[in-house]
């Protein structure tokens, strides 16, 4: 089976990518309503999945034949993508025998795909691990310079708002729960990296109210879900009139509440920048 299948998240996120150089590549994905904050800027989360996609693909790079999985991934931001489409320049920084890291400059394309208006940075590290028939089967894509991959199907985009689309259920405040689908599975069958920094900004955000949107995203991958659901809780850690910052743990309820996530999430005040 080939990763993603055809109805996924990732391929609703609608990116186009393509290698600028022999460890470098391009990510490009849209800005529309349904990955939007209220304010019609692109929401974390989203931008947290597309940031996690580009840089663990990246990251594939380094690890010749084999496959990589996120083992932490930090999304700073200096501004936010207003116009859109975002624009990921990411780049590997170094290819051990076993890790990887890859770091990446955010830019709003304000209207086009090239790195237009800095936005912001994402540093990650990353597994090298053996590549899984059940879910890469084939052989290695080639890496071609220049050469576009258009992620999404024809059927690919939202229908509606992101959490909804992947099922995200408000339990009580900072606490959301997830159900483990085929649609936010990953390559080696646990829940999807940037589904679970989708579930931790929205956690986030629900711990301290509708006034904080999240900006700032650091995500820890501990272990894997079996069967799930899967759910947060939060500790919100500071709250000042213009910032706050939440941290945010993820467990398998399948297994007893094992950890599988920690994050951390710093939020502005709406209309703060």
């Amino acid at each position: 089976m080939a990763y993603p299948p055809d109805h996924h998240l990732l391929r609703d996120l609608s990116v186009v990518s393509f290698w600028t150089g022999e460890m470098d590549s391009r990510f490009i994905a849209p800005l529309n309503p349904n990955v939007a904050r209220p304010d019609g800027a692109m929401a974390a989360g989203p931008l947290f999945a597309v940031a996690d996609l580009a840089a663990a693909s990246t990251a594939i790079a380094g690890a010749d034949d084999d496959w990589a999985g996120t083992l932490d991934l930090s999304v700073r931001m200096t501004d936010a993508v207003t116009t859109g489409p975002l624009v990921i320049e990411g780049s590997v920084l170094r290819a051990g025998g076993t890790l990887i890291t890859v770091r990446s400059e955010l830019y709003d394309g304000e209207g086009t795909e090239e790195p237009t208006r800095f936005v912001g940075t994402t540093i990650g590290g990353f597994r090298r691990m053996p590549r899984t028939q059940d879910y890469n089967a084939g052989p290695p894509q080639r890496r071609e310079v220049g050469v576009r991959r258009e992620w999404a199907r024809p059927t690919s985009g939202f229908d509606r708002r992101v959490a909804e689309q992947i099922g995200l259920i408000e339990v009580s405040d900072g606490v959301i729960e997830l159900e483990k689908s085929a649609y936010v599975t990953n390559s080696f069958g646990t829940i999807n990296g940037g589904t679970t920094g989708i579930l931790i900004c929205a956690g986030a955000e629900s711990a301290v109210g509708n006034g904080f949107v999240a900006v700032d995203v650091d995500v820890r991958y501990i272990g894997q879900a079996k069967t799930g659901p899967v759910r947060t809780a939060c500790e919100v850690l500071r709250v000042g009139d213009e910032h706050a910052v939440v941290d945010v743990m993820v467990h398998d309820l399948s297994q007893g509440r094992r950890t599988i996530a920690a994050g951390s999430v710093t939020l502005l005040a709406r209309g703060v920048r």
